[in-house]
């Protein structure tokens, strides 16, 4: 049976089944213009041949020698040109047709065949054409003509210019009972030039047509139709509400006043919910502020609001970031569209479309600092899913629809992670409350949507008073002394002991003369210190110097015993550096792509710092991660020499130790002084401890009478200026380095410990 070609009256016939088609026939046409109605049905055409056909984007491509080769291996060269012959070889290499379908194709290939005789074809031409045919049919449509005779008629798109044999399989394919669709985005020109008199398809002409839009392609509209289906997998716009986020609220309220009014009370759209997003800086009474927050959430929770307060959110775990699934992406809405799915569910399937949308709209806005940049994108959501994940459970604690809660955030945003977090938990049903009251902090919060509230007077809460106990109210006296503090050491120059936990050592470049004369300079007298916030930058020595000035071996020796000052480690053979072989076991689960687990860390049995104050030990681990991360020393992600540095780090002479939490960052910086007089060369530990120890914050002087290499083997990067003074000497004896200001009359006491053997 050959199916006839009927004429459509409209564009949805396609989607009508074959029984209800008046002629029972097929639809071939060709569309090479394009108005709203045609675009709304190339894309519901193409989701049915996606689903009961195939789809072609471009020029269906030649059989190769592979599928010839197998073609002539299982029907071999024979070729007759008649119906019998026809249907053997269909039911032989199409084994899945039934009977009638075998017939029907079989039927149309022979016309076809026919007409290309007709036409003064040669046997050998047809033959080929034959060949070509039932290789298109078995590797490009084999799994829709087991359909044909159907009620559901397959159906075929094609995208482009036919050519004369791809025009003659459709046709073969309609007469066997498929509906095809032809697009021609350069109009049919190019058609008309093998089927001039257009006897063999139809075209489509609408009304208001015009040329397709710049652009357009079934590549293009597939993808956007994949991110329509995956949006929807990820929310249901209908289910999800429009936050009115501040503009309900009074213009002369106070803000926990407004916090306390019930959701009903704020406005009665149903398809909205009415929430808060305040940023409150300062205190407007010192004394009495703790009390007023205590008794503010007291408040709220007798009137059944769940409340939350953040205090610090910490970076994600190793583990959080393994669950978050990140892949690989190629472009923004690909990422955010899978990560999306990645947040945990609430239990409440309307608030699970609500966060989805939220994480989608506040990871696809624009941000000056992430924009265009799918790497610093794809962290940014990840953050977003590790913090939603870990807080969902406190954030909506008994949640049920139509209730808000109240998220406190106490401090302020320190990077812009936590800052696209608040704002991503302010489109939910939360009122979002971030509570500044210490003035000298910065925050990095910044939205339109935000509202901003500012008071005199700062007062240092680090933490919520979560219960009466817990309050704590400062003296009019106690206040008066931190504004007094607040007024000596802010940008006037003085600073307070240990005023800052946090410093970056930056390199002076000197000349060699300079060396001796800073050693002893305190850091704020020197060229380049500076605080940044919460931040200093320690301008550092780190100097190498090779050989020995004028040969005056004896003025070389009292320069350095000058510069053996209490605050000096000095180091005069190699090995002196532990290796922290005790530590190589634990080591390599505390790190994770180059990053230190603190946690893990701190945790171990064997974990000897925790005795020192918490800023400090954070402050090593930082200076050890820095180091790993830099890839300063020679091996690093190689061959495991991330673990050993970690391990040295943990295992540091008891001497540095104690420097390192006598360090006062505005004052005299602790000393490594390193003397080489001979050929030996210093250990990967001894070079990682120098390293560190510069990082830290140490002034490093390396003294090589020798001009030897004996670091160098070990760095990937070099961390010191190099000195070449005079001329070198070798076999030099270190003689007793007595301090001249240190009252010291024999090499004992501190220097005794540091000298010890082994």
């Amino acid at each position: 049976m050959i199916y006839k070609r009927e004429q459509i009256n409209e564009l949805n016939d396609y989607f009508v089944n074959l029984s209800e088609r008046a002629g029972r026939g097929v639809y071939f046409y060709r569309i090479c213009s394009s108005n709203a109605e045609i675009l709304q049905f190339i894309g519901q055409y193409l989701d049915t041949a996606r689903r009961f056909g195939v789809v072609i984007q471009g020029k269906i491509p030649n059989p190769d020698e592979k599928q010839l080769s197998y073609y002539t291996e299982i029907m071999g060269n024979t070729f007759v040109q008649d119906l019998a012959f026809l249907i053997k070889a269909i039911g032989k290499w199409l084994p899945r047709l039934n009977t009638s379908q075998r017939e029907n194709v079989a039927s149309s290939l022979l016309h076809t065949l026919d007409e290309m005789k007709k036409e003064g074809k040669s046997q050998d031409m047809v033959r080929n054409a034959y060949i070509k045919f039932m290789c298109w049919l078995y590797y490009k449509f084999e799994r829709i003509l087991h359909l044909l005779g159907q009620d559901t008629v397959p159906k075929i798109l094609y995208e482009g210019t036919l050519s004369r044999y791809e025009l003659d399989l459709f046709c073969i394919l309609a007469d066997a009972g498929c509906d095809i669709v032809c697009l021609e985005y350069e109009g049919d020109a190019g058609y008309r030039r093998t089927d001039p008199e257009s006897k063999r398809s139809m075209i489509y002409q609408g009304k208001g047509t015009e040329t397709f839009p710049k652009g357009f392609s079934l590549a293009s509209l597939m993808k956007q139709k994949q991110q329509e289906d995956r949006m929807a997998v990820v929310y249901d716009k209908r289910k999800v509400l429009n936050p009115v986020t501040n503009v309900w609220m009074g213009k002369n309220q106070e803000l926990f006043e407004e916090s306390l009014r019930a959701p009903q009370e704020r406005g009665d759209n149903p398809q909205a919910f009415y929430n808060l997003f305040l940023h409150i800086i300062g205190v407007p009474d010192k004394l009495t502020y703790a009390q007023e927050l205590f008794h503010w959430k007291m408040e709220l929770e007798e009137r059944k609001r769940n409340f939350f307060v953040f205090e610090e959110i910490f970076s994600p775990e190793n583990e959080e970031i393994r669950m978050a699934g990140a892949k690989n992406y190629t472009d923004l809405e690909q990422m955010v569209l899978d990560l999306a799915l990645r947040l945990k569910s609430t239990g409440h399937e309307s608030l699970d479309h609500q966060v989805r949308s939220a994480f989608v709209k506040q990871m696809t806005e624009r941000d000056s600092e992430t924009d265009g940049n799918l790497h610093r994108k794809k962290n940014e959501a990840v953050y977003l899913i590790c913090w939603f994940n870990r807080y969902a459970g406190q954030m909506f604690k008994g949640y049920q629809p139509g209730q808000i809660g109240t998220v406190v955030y106490l401090g302020c945003c320190k990077n812009n992670y936590e800052a696209s977090f608040l704002k991503m938990i302010s489109r939910l049903p939360l009122d979002v409350i971030i509570l500044s009251p210490n003035l000298e902090r910065v925050c990095s919060l910044k939205d339109e949507r935000l509202v901003e509230k500012r008071y005199p007077n700062s007062l240092a809460l680090d933490a919520f008073p979560e219960t009466a106990g817990q309050m704590s109210t400062g003296t009019a006296a106690y206040h008066a002394e931190q504004e007094l503090n607040a007024m000596m050491y802010q940008d006037t120059g003085m600073y307070r002991n240990r005023q800052y936990t946090k410093a970056e050592a930056a390199a002076l470049q000197t000349m060699y003369e300079e060396v001796d004369q800073l050693w002893n300079q305190e850091l704020k007298y020197r060229p380049g210190f500076e605080t940044i916030q919460d931040k200093v930058v320690l301008p550092v020595l780190a100097a190498k110097i090779c050989g020995v000035k004028n040969r005056d071996a004896e003025a070389y020796w009292k320069m350095i015993r000058k510069m053996c000052t209490q605050e000096t480690l000095v180091v005069t053979h190699p090995g002196w550096f532990q290796k922290g072989d005790a530590f190589m076991g634990e080591t390599p689960r505390m790190i994770a792509n180059g990053r230190i687990d603190k946690r893990k860390v701190k945790e171990s049995k064997l974990y000897p710092y925790g005795i020192l104050r918490d800023e400090v030990q954070d402050y090593i681990l930082e200076k050890t991660e820095q180091l790993i991360r830099k890839k300063m020393i020679r091996g690093t992600f190689e061959r495991g020499m991330e673990y050993r540095i970690l391990a040295v780090a943990l295992d540091l002479n008891k001497e540095a130790v104690r420097m390192i939490q006598q360090f006062d960052f505005t004052k005299k910086n602790p000393k490594l002084l390193v003397l080489a007089v001979n050929e030996k060369v210093f250990s990967a530990e001894d070079c990682i401890g120098m390293a560190l120890l510069s990082m830290i914050g140490f002034d490093v002087a390396l003294f090589v009478p020798t001009g030897y290499q004996v670091f160098e083997q070990n760095f990937n990067e070099i961390f010191w200026e190099e000195h070449q003074v005079g001329d070198y000497l070798y076999d030099l004896h270190i003689p007793a380095l007595k301090p001249e200001e240190n009252g010291f009359s024999q090499l004992g006491g501190f220097f005794n410990r540091i000298f010890r053997k082994g």
